[in-house]
């Protein structure tokens, strides 16, 4: 990834995250924008990685539409994670994708001890958001990706 892809990919998942916190929504227009801006940077720098990446979109929606349709996740989270992906790579999205869920069930935990009514919710671009950092820094230290495709 190039650092214009890296600087544009924190500067996504930064505003995702704090438009999550201040309003519970990440409004389209963040997330498409940067689909479109991901999409079009791979096809610019990588064309031969499109149709994998295109691939690992359409299995994470399908594996995440149910989660949407109970309730469990938001359609701007889902969108958030489909766009990270033309920036990542599917093998960096995967050790993200994972990391999110782990991150996010650890500050779960902490709001259920600190609140226990259990009023409070995740606000998942949160975990998403520093999944993708401990990425972006286990890349820069020259760390592989431990999913091999």
């Amino acid at each position: 990834m190039t650092e214009g892809g890296r600087t544009a990919l924190l500067l996504f998942v930064t505003a995702a995250a704090a438009s999550d916190l201040r309003w519970g929504r990440i409004y389209n227009f963040l997330t498409l924008t940067s689909l479109a801006g991901g999409i079009w940077l791979l096809t610019v720098q990588a064309p031969q990685e499109v149709p994998g990446v295109l691939g690992a979109m359409a299995l994470l929606l399908c594996f995440l539409f149910p989660f949407w349709k109970i309730g469990g996740l938001g359609a701007g989270d889902i969108k958030m994670l489909l766009a990270l992906v033309p920036y990542m790579g599917v093998r960096w999205f995967y050790v993200s994708f994972i990391l999110s869920f782990l991150i996010g069930a650890v500050i779960a935990a902490f709001l259920l001890v600190r609140d226990r009514d259990g009023s409070r919710t995740v606000h998942f671009a949160v975990p998403i958001g520093i999944s993708v950092v401990l990425c972006l820094l286990l890349e820069q230290i020259s760390v592989q990706s431990p999913f091999l495709m």
